[in-house]
């Protein structure tokens, strides 16, 4: 039985044919090899054949197996430059601001309140249809107490959106480095509104006595004699209540804004705050 099998099997791969000996004397077999025992010899079913032939290693030149095996179907590789979907564009890491340069700073915000750091990314300038126009876009850093480190190198502006009281003006952190403390003084949309209805108060009743006063002044110098017509008093008295409400007025919208302080930490005073004028020629007011 077990030579039946041997038998068998060796046909069936007789069949395939795929192992080539090439003779020394420029002859070559092709079929199956059986073995192949280098100094001795080389067994191979003939294609075609069923039986095994003998071949001294002495006329042997070589033995190369699987010549005539298929050759297997080329896969396909990926994609090269140029074909299939270009993959998607990976984004850039941007390196983080390193402390201690000039500019680049730690922020730490004291407020009694809480207010958003906010960045102003960049400003487009523009015209169309004759006037002049200016976008400005603007980036949320941090909400108070923050702690973040922020580059302001480029002199970039910095601002505070804070809740319940007026924003203070844009500030800059390009001359300080490390550690720094932000100030926040809360101002008063009730004191702002306060003093802007004295102030226009004051500005009436010091308008109405003056004119006043120059009424009664013209009459008593049109009459014969000295004449009280009673307005100098009246007119007096507005003048001077007028004024004193005037004064008062502009005294509450100086304090009702919010005002910011920067401290360098580690020796230096709090200092004001590099405050930044409004640029009226990109629309800033």
């Amino acid at each position: 039985m077990t030579v039946a099998s041997l038998s068998l099997g060796a046909s069936a791969r007789a069949d395939d044919g795929q192992d080539e000996v090439t003779l020394k004397s420029g002859g070559t077999i092709r079929g199956t090899v059986v073995s192949s025992e280098p100094g001795t010899s080389v067994k191979i079913i003939e294609l075609g054949d069923k039986e095994v032939r003998v071949i001294p290693w002495a006329q042997v030149s070589d033995v190369e197996r699987g010549k005539f095996a298929p050759k297997s179907a080329a896969q396909p590789g990926p994609a090269g430059p140029g074909y299939g979907a270009a993959p998607p564009p990976q984004p850039v890491p941007v390196p983080a601001p390193t402390l201690g340069a000039p500019g680049v700073v730690r922020l730490h915000v004291e407020s009694p309140k809480p207010v958003r750091v906010i960045e102003e990314a960049s400003t487009t300038v523009g015209a169309y249809g004759g006037y002049g126009f200016a976008i400005h876009q603007f980036r949320p850093v941090c909400v108070s107490p923050c702690d973040k480190v922020i580059d302001g190198s480029d002199g970039r502006r910095y601002s505070l959106s804070p809740e319940d009281m007026p924003p203070p003006d844009p500030f800059t952190v390009s001359q300080m480095t490390g550690d720094v403390t932000l100030h926040v003084a809360p101002g008063s949309y009730g004191r702002r509104q306060g003093g802007f209805w004295l102030t226009v108060l004051g500005t009436t009743a010091v308008v109405t006595g003056g004119s006043f006063l120059l009424v009664d002044a013209l009459v008593t110098s049109s009459s014969d004699g000295p004449k009280d017509t009673g307005l100098s008093t009246v007119s007096l008295v507005a003048l001077i209540g007028g004024g004193a409400v005037l004064v008062g007025g502009i005294v509450l919208l100086a304090t009702s804004g919010t005002s910011v302080t920067l401290e360098q930490r580690g020796g230096k005073p709090p200092g004001k705050a590099a405050q930044v004028k409004p640029r009226y020629w990109l629309g800033e007011f």
